[in-house]
C-alpha cells in the first residue's frame, strides 16, 4: 500500500457514501424540506439563533467537529496495525459517523433548536434530560482535559504561541468584518487568511519572539510548580482556560463562529498541502505492520481501538455541535446534509491523513515508534513537516506550521466544549441553585473543575476514557434520533443498529479502563498526590457515567416500543417541540 492509494481510496469512499447513502436518507427517509422555517429564522436573536451562509456554516461545522480526535486517535490506533485503523475510519464514517451527525442536527432543526437534553425530555423521559446533561458535562471534562494537555504541550514550544495569538486576533477581525462592517465573505477570508499565514510562516520564527516564549515556558527544563506539573504546563493550561472563557461567554458571532471559520482555512489549506506532499512524494507503508496483533500493551483491539479513534469514524461531540450550534444557524433544512453530513465525511479524510503520516512519513515502523515516544503531537508535527517539505516549504517553517495547525485543530473545539459545559451545567444545577444560571459564575465554576482535571489527570487515561464516553454520547444521540424516527413512523433502524453497537463497545471499554485506573492506585505505592486524585476522580466518574447510560438506554427502548406499538396519534402523546430550547 502507498500513501497516495490510501488517500484516493478515502476520497472516493466518502464521495460514494455522500452521493448514494447520504442522499437516500435525506430525501427518502427524513425528507428535508427547503420551504420549512428553521429555528435560526424563527428565533433569530443574534446570540445563539442566527441564520448563516451555508458556506460559512460548513467551515464552522467542520472546524467545530474536527479536533485532535481523528489526528491523535489515528496516530495511536496504528499500534494495532494500519488495516484495523483504516477499516474503522472508513466503515465507521459510512455506517455510523455521518448519519449520527446528520440526524442529531436534523432532529435539532425539527425540534426547534433543542439541545440533546431537551430532546431527551420530550422524546424519552423527564429524567433522561437530567441524566444526559450530567453525562455530557463530565464527558466533556474527560475528553477536553486530554485536549487541553496536548494543546498546552504544543504551546510550550517557542514558535507556537505567537502563531496562535495572530490566528485568534484574525478570527476576531473576521467576525467584525462580516457582522459589523458588512464586508463580503470573500474579502474577509482573503484578508484574514493571508495575514494569518504571513504571521505563521514569518513572524513566529523571529529569534526575539522565540526567546520570549521560551523564557515564559521556563526554559529547557521548566521548574516544577506542584506534583508533576511544571511551569510550561501550568502557564499554557491557564492560557487555554482563558481562551475557553471568552468562547463560553461571548456571543457566538463575536468569538466562536469567526475563529472556527478561520480555523477551517488554516486546517483545510494544511490538509491540501499535506495532500500535495503525498502526491509528489507518495511513500509506501514500508515495513509498517498491516496487523500488529490483538493487543497493544494492556489494551485489547476490541473495544479499545474503537474508542482510541475518538473522532474520524464517529464522535458524540458532533451531536452537541449539530444540535446546540449548527441547528440554530441553518437557513434551510436542505443545508443539513452538506453541512453536517459533509463535514463528518471530510473529517474522516483528516483522520486518514494522520494515519498516512504515521505509517509512511518516517520510513519504517521503527522510525514511527521513535517519534511516538515523544507523543502523538510530535508524530504529527515531524511527519507532517516531512510531507510539507516535499512541496518546497523550508524545514523550519514546515515544522512551525504543522505545530500550529495541531494547536488550532484542538483550540477550535475546546472553547465550544466549555460553552456547552456551561449550558448543560446551568441546565442541571440551575434547577437547584439559581446562581448557576448566571453566565459568569457558571463559566468560572466550570473552568475551575475543568482545570482540576487538566492538572491531576494522566493524558493516556483521559484520552481513553474521553474516547469511550465520547463514543457513548454518540450512541445516546443516535438513540434519541431513533426515538424521533420511531415517532415519525420512519425507518429508525438506520440509527438504532449503530447505536446498539456503540453502546456495547463503549460500556465495555469504560468498565475496562475504570477498573485499571482504580486498581493502579493500589499497586503503585509511590504515586504522587495529584496522580492519585486524578485516578480516583476519573475511575469513579467513569462508573457513574456508565450507570447513567444504562438507565437512559432502558428509558429510550421503552419509548421506541411505545411509539412503534401504537398508531401515531392514538394513545401516544405527541412529543412537544415547544418549551426550552436548551
Amino acid at each position: 500500500m502507498t500513501s497516495l492509494v490510501a488517500l484516493i481510496l478515502a476520497i472516493v469512499w466518502i464521495f460514494l457514501v455522500y452521493r448514494f447513502y447520504g442522499r437516500y436518507v435525506d430525501r427518502k427517509i427524513v425528507q428535508s424540506d427547503p420551504k420549512k422555517a428553521t429555528p435560526a429564522v424563527m428565533y433569530m436573536d443574534g446570540v445563539e439563533f442566527m441564520p448563516a451562509n451555508k458556506n460559512v456554516l460548513f467551515g464552522f461545522q467542520f472546524k467545530s467537529i474536527c479536533g485532535l480526535g481523528p489526528v491523535v486517535g489515528a496516530i495511536m490506533a496504528v499500534n494495532w496495525g494500519w488495516v484495523p485503523a483504516m477499516l474503522y475510519l472508513m466503515l465507521g464514517v459510512a455506517f455510523i459517523g455521518w448519519i449520527h451527525d446528520y440526524s442529531a442536527t436534523m432532529v435539532g432543526v425539527r425540534r426547534e433548536g433543542m439541545s440533546l437534553g431537551g430532546m431527551s425530555y420530550t422524546l424519552i423521559s423527564p429524567r433522561a434530560r437530567t441524566l444526559i446533561s450530567i453525562f455530557i458535562y463530565f464527558n466533556l471534562m474527560l475528553s477536553f482535559g486530554a485536549f487541553a494537555l496536548l494543546i498546552a504541550g504544543n504551546l510550550s514550544r517557542p514558535h507556537g504561541p505567537l502563531g496562535v495569538i495572530i490566528y485568534v486576533f484574525m478570527g476576531l477581525l473576521a467576525g467584525q468584518m462580516i457582522y459589523r462592517w458588512k464586508q463580503s465573505i470573500i474579502t474577509t477570508t482573503v484578508v484574514t487568511v493571508v495575514v494569518t499565514f504571513f504571521g505563521i510562516f514569518y513572524l513566529t520564527s523571529l529569534g526575539p519572539v522565540m526567546d520570549l516564549f521560551k523564557t515564559i515556558s521556563g526554559g529547557d527544563k521548566p521548574p516544577i510548580i506542584f506534583g508533576t506539573v511544571d511551569q510550561a504546563k501550568f502557564i499554557w493550561v491557564i492560557a487555554v482556560l482563558v481562551f475557553c472563557y471568552f468562547g463560553a461567554v461571548l456571543p457566538i458571532w463575536r468569538w466562536a463562529q469567526p475563529i472556527n471559520y478561520l480555523g477551517f482555512w488554516v486546517v483545510f489549506i494544511g490538509m491540501i498541502m499535506i495532500g500535495l506532499g503525498i502526491l509528489f512524494w507518495n511513500p509506501s507503508f514500508g515495513n509498517f505492520p498491516a496487523f500488529k496483533g490483538w493487543w497493544w500493551g494492556a489494551n485489547p483491539l476490541w473495544p479499545m481501538l474503537f474508542v482510541t479513534i475518538m473522532c474520524g469514524a464517529v464522535s458524540g461531540w458532533h451531536s452537541l455541535v449539530g444540535s446546540s450550534g449548527t441547528a440554530r444557524m441553518l437557513e434551510k433544512e436542505t443545508d443539513t446534509l452538506p453541512v453536517a453530513g459533509g463535514s463528518m465525511l471530510l473529517e474522516m479524510v483528516m483522520g486518514m491523513l494522520a494515519l498516512i503520516i504515521a505509517v509512511s512519513a518516517f520510513g519504517s515502523f521503527e522510525g514511527y515508534a521513535d517519534a511516538f515516544k515523544k507523543g502523538a503531537g510530535a508524530v504529527f508535527m515531524v511527519g507532517g513537516a516531512n510531507f510539507l517539505g516535499k512541496i518546497g516549504i523550508p524545514a523550519q517553517q514546515a515544522a512551525v506550521f504543522a505545530n500550529i495547525m495541531f494547536a488550532v485543530i484542538g483550540l477550535t473545539l475546546i472553547h465550544l466544549g466549555v460553552r456547552f459545559m456551561r449550558l448543560y451545567g446551568a441546565d442541571v444545577l440551575g434547577e437547584f441553585w439559581p446562581i448557576f444560571k448566571n453566565v459568569q459564575f457558571s463559566t468560572i465554576f466550570t473552568l475551575i473543575i475543568f482545570g482540576v482535571f487538566c492538572f491531576t489527570g494522566i493524558l493516556a487515561t483521559l484520552w481513553f476514557l474521553g474516547g469511550a464516553f465520547n463514543q457513548m454520547l454518540a450512541s445516546m444521540a443516535l438513540l434519541i434520533a431513533s426515538c424521533w424516527l420511531a415517532y415519525e413512523r420512519k425507518n429508525y433502524k438506520i440509527t438504532l443498529l449503530p447505536s446498539i453497537f456503540l453502546f456495547v463497545t463503549t460500556i465495555s471499554a469504560a468498565i475496562w479502563i475504570s477498573y485499571g485506573t482504580i486498581k493502579h492506585f493500589f499497586i503503585t505505592p509511590d504515586i504522587t498526590m495529584d496522580r492519585a486524585i486524578g485516578n480516583w476522580l476519573t475511575g469513579l466518574i467513569a462508573l457513574f457515567l456508565v450507570f447513567c447510560a444504562v438507565v437512559l438506554i432502558k428509558d429510550a427502548f421503552a419509548s421506541i416500543r411505545k411509539f412503534t406499538s401504537e398508531k401515531k396519534g392514538e394513545g401516544v402523546p405527541a412529543p412537544s417541540p415547544g418549551g426550552s430550547a436548551k
